[in-house]
């Protein structure tokens, strides 16, 4: 990593990327889903201490969660991180088409967390985590991925004083598979692949159905949609 550092922070720091910290746009954050049980309009609150599996995923396990939709050229259908997530075929979900697809607008007055660097992120879990209660990593990420993860945050902690938690375009690139250490813990993003946003409480005011995303989209165009 270190010897491709100075052509990191040029492509970070490029006017032309200057979007990509930019917080999400609170009236077209996108939600997709294959589960017709599910209605984004009901955000769970998470309660009690992290699980294993939150630990490992380093999301609420129960969550409603969006992607910022983008303004892209005519017949481009990748419109979000989500959609461009779902064009790659990187992620670990594999929807049954057709998928739902929901513009939901947020509160003005919904806090939400910035995670723009991977400092970000370890500030997050050193704040609301609790690294004593970390029993080491994940033997198959390890395994596969030589990738110590580390703690995670509390979430039902995060909601107390957060809505949401915002991984930007410009956090995605530099803080997935980053290490930071302190004196505490060592924390490494691993598990969040695109631009997203798990919300932890009740935020949305509005939400409009749009047609239904029929096949995975062509992420091609993602990186540069204007």
């Amino acid at each position: 990593m270190k010897p491709l550092r100075p052509l990191v922070d040029a492509v970070i720091n490029d006017s032309r990327n200057a979007w990509w910290p930019a917080p999400g746009n609170r009236s077209r954050q996108l939600h997709l889903t294959d589960d017709d049980r599910v209605d984004p309009m009901r955000v769970a609150t998470p309660a009690g201490p992290a699980t294993g599996w939150e630990m490992y995923a380093q999301k609420p396990e129960h969550r409603v969660e969006t992607s910022t939709e983008l303004t892209v050229a005519p017949g481009e259908t990748t419109i979000s991180g989500a959609h461009a997530d779902l064009g790659y075929g990187a992620g670990d979900w594999f929807p049954d088409y057709p998928l739902r697809q929901t513009r939901l607008c947020v509160s003005d007055d919904a806090r939400v967390y910035e995670i723009n660097r991977p400092e970000d992120w370890h500030g997050l879990v050193m704040r609301y985590g609790d690294p004593g209660s970390y029993r080491g990593p994940s033997e198959q990420l390890l395994d596969l991925a030589g990738i110590d993860h580390g703690p995670a945050p509390t979430w039902s902690a995060v909601a107390a004083d957060w809505n949401g938690v915002h991984l930007t375009l410009a956090g995605m690139f530099t803080s997935s598979f980053v290490l930071v250490s302190t004196a505490d813990a060592t924390t490494t993003l691993w598990a969040w692949e695109f631009e997203r946003t798990p919300w932890l409480q009740p935020v949305f005011n509005a939400a409009t159905p749009l047609p239904p995303l029929e096949e995975a989209p062509d992420g091609s165009g993602f990186l540069n949609p204007w």
